[in-house]
Formats: C-alpha cells, sequence, structure tokens
C-alpha cells in the first residue's frame, strides 16, 4: 500500500471506522503530520469521547503551527473539566505558536482558574511579546498558580517591558 493510499485509509477511519481503526488514524496522520486531517481531528475534539478527544489533540500538537484553524476549538477544549485533555490542548495550543496567541490572552482572565493557569503557560511557553501586557495584569490574579506561571512566563519573554513588570 503506497503512503498516499495509507493516508486516504486513514482519512475514511477518521470518519467511519472502528474505534481501533479510528485511534489508530489519529495517531498516523499526527505522527506524519498530516495537515489536511486538520478538520477531521477538528471534530473530533468537538464530538468525541473524552480519550478520542484527548489523542486527536496530541495529533493536533504534532501537526503544529499547520493547525491554526483548529485554535477556537483548542481553546473550547481547553475549558474542559478533564485535566489530561486541558494537558493535550495546551501542548497543542503551544506547537500552533502565534496564531494562538490572541486567544491564550483572552484565557488568561477566564473564570476557570485552570484555564488561566493553561493560558499563562502557553503564553510562557510560546514567548510572544504581545502577551506582555496581559501577563502583567495576570500577576496581580488571584490565584497564586496562575501569578508564578504568568511570572514564569514574563521571564521566558524577557523584553524590557516584561523584565519592568517583574521589577528587574
Amino acid at each position: 500500500m503506497s503512503d498516499f493510499d495509507r493516508l486516504e485509509q486513514a482519512l475514511l477511519h477518521l470518519t467511519d471506522g472502528t474505534e481501533e481503526e479510528r485511534t489508530a488514524a489519529i495517531a498516523f496522520v499526527g505522527e506524519v503530520q498530516y495537515a489536511p486531517a486538520v478538520p477531521h481531528l477538528t471534530r473530533l475534539l468537538r464530538e468525541a469521547d473524552p480519550g478520542t478527544r484527548y489523542l486527536a489533540a496530541q495529533a493536533l500538537s504534532k501537526i503544529g503551527d499547520e493547525a491554526e484553524s483548529a485554535v477556537p476549538t483548542l481553546l473550547k477544549a481547553l475549558r474542559a473539566d478533564d485535566m489530561w485533555l486541558r494537558v493535550s490542548v495546551t501542548g497543542a495550543l503551544i506547537q500552533i505558536g502565534n496564531p494562538a496567541v490572541p486567544g491564550l490572552i483572552k484565557a488568561l482572565f477566564d473564570d476557570n482558574k485552570a484555564v488561566r493557569r493553561a493560558a499563562a503557560k502557553a503564553l510562557g511557553k510560546i514567548g510572544n511579546d504581545r502577551a506582555v501586557s496581559a501577563l502583567t495584569v495576570a500577576l496581580k490574579d488571584s490565584d497564586q498558580a496562575v501569578k508564578r506561571f504568568s511570572a514564569e512566563a514574563l521571564r521566558r519573554i524577557n523584553t524590557p517591558d516584561a523584565r519592568a513588570a517583574l521589577g528587574d
């Protein structure tokens, strides 16, 4: 079977396969970083069972910045009660990088402290200086972990404004 045939079969399994076929297809399209699978993975992230959602987020993470169209769905999934899904989603947003920054800045002010923590952590890993103002505000968050992750993010960004926010 050619690589093209394997990819076509994987796309079919993402939509119509058994649970085992779908799981294998998710892993395969992630490993080969097959960007045309992003819409299918995004749908699974929205609609599937928790385990499949987790795997879809991992695959999107491997696809990286070519999964930019999944950012809105990933940001919604960031609000899930499932800690493991939130970790996987955070990883995907980090790998997508700069296109995720505006949504992560907004998430930095979510009502849920776990979402704020994940956003601060992701913004620090991405390191985009557009987040400095929001992270500076987040230094005053009511949650100690959000404050700590925001300070870590500002240290990673390390621009003059980021250092000033930290009092350095």
